[in-house]
């Protein structure tokens, strides 16, 4: 609890410090002669990245044989996304297996391999648009090429071990019992054990079924549309400040920014992604400071902080 209230500190505090040298006054007053009009149509795509990421979701969860509708599944994506938002590199996405196990006594392994390829997935195509983005901004972006290359080579490495390790029962199965014995020291966790071996089997049992490519093309599709919307959120921001970019480089940007915010392992990246980006945009383009800062926060404020927010709210009501 006190490491992740002090992580909490220095979000914010990096988050207070990028206002303080944008000029803290100018940006807001940037922010208040913000055209409200794009700002309420852009707010919209927020509810289309909710429904897409949910129709991805149940799209992977009918291969595995777990069938709710969707109604009560946006619900729980969009409640469990007020955990994942606020937890380092997005640790809390598996509290959704949780809900479904709760609320419609699905099992949690299985539907946690949803999860899994859901994030291996977002983390391909991010690594794809990066590396892209990289080989066409490389002489812009050098001061970042090392952060961004290391992070790729971090993410594949851990995508190719997770991969591997799940794809086999026996595998699985080693992996979590090695895992159990760290924490075997708590007494309580020691009445989990058999619960463990039984759901790394059942995990990877469940992985195994999505090597079916109608419904692994249908679902990165959609992760294509999903991101591209995050790319949409910045431009219009930008729009609404009275400012033109590129469509492409805001869509290029924001997987170079997420994939250096989640390595920091700073609560939904707060304060680090507000950095990263703004840094980008004011190396690529002739924008000012307050600009971008601006333009940074309103995104963030259309695209992030309504998961947080609804999703608290929905959790409160329907799941807590």
């Amino acid at each position: 609890m006190k490491k992740r209230v002090f992580l909490f500190i220095i979000s914010f505090a990096i988050l207070a410090a990028l206002l303080y040298f944008s000029d803290f006054f100018k940006t807001m007053e940037i922010i208040s002669r913000a055209n409200l009009f794009l700002i309420f149509a852009t707010f919209s795509l927020w509810i289309l990245d909710s429904i897409l990421r949910t129709i991805r979701w149940q799209i992977l969860l009918k291969r595995i044989k777990i069938k709710t509708s969707f109604p009560k599944l946006w619900q729980i994506f969009v409640a469990s996304m007020f955990f994942s938002n606020l937890s380092p590199a997005k640790t809390g996405d598996p509290l959704r297996s949780v809900i479904l196990k709760r609320t419609d006594n699905k099992s949690f392994s299985r539907s946690l391999s949803s999860v899994i390829i859901e994030r291996i997935m977002d983390v391909i195509f991010l690594i794809i648009v990066a590396s892209v983005s990289m080989f066409f901004l490389f002489t812009k972006l050098s001061g970042f090429g090392l952060w961004i290359y290391l992070s790729i080579v971090l993410y594949v490495a851990i995508i190719a071990v997770g991969i591997f390790v799940i794809s086999s029962e026996k595998r699985s199965g080693a992996f979590f019992t090695k895992l159990f014995k760290i924490f075997s020291f708590i007494p309580k966790v020691k009445s989990y054990e058999w619960k463990v071996k039984e759901g790394s089997k059942e995990l990877s049992s469940a992985f195994k079924q999505y090597k079916h490519v109608p419904t692994l093309f249908s679902s990165f599709i959609l992760t294509i549309f999903i991101w591209i919307i995050q790319g949409l959120v910045i431009y219009l921001s930008f729009m609404s400040i009275g400012l033109d970019i590129y469509v492409w480089a805001c869509v290029a940007v924001v997987p170079l920014s997420v994939l250096i915010g989640l390595i920091t392992f700073l609560p939904g990246a707060i304060g680090s992604s507000e950095v990263i980006t703004v840094t980008f945009f004011t190396t690529l383009f002739s924008v000012t400071l307050p600009q971008v800062t601006a333009v940074t926060l309103i995104s963030r404020l259309l695209m992030f902080w309504p998961y947080v927010f609804i999703g608290a709210l929905i959790f409160s009501l329907k799941f807590k």
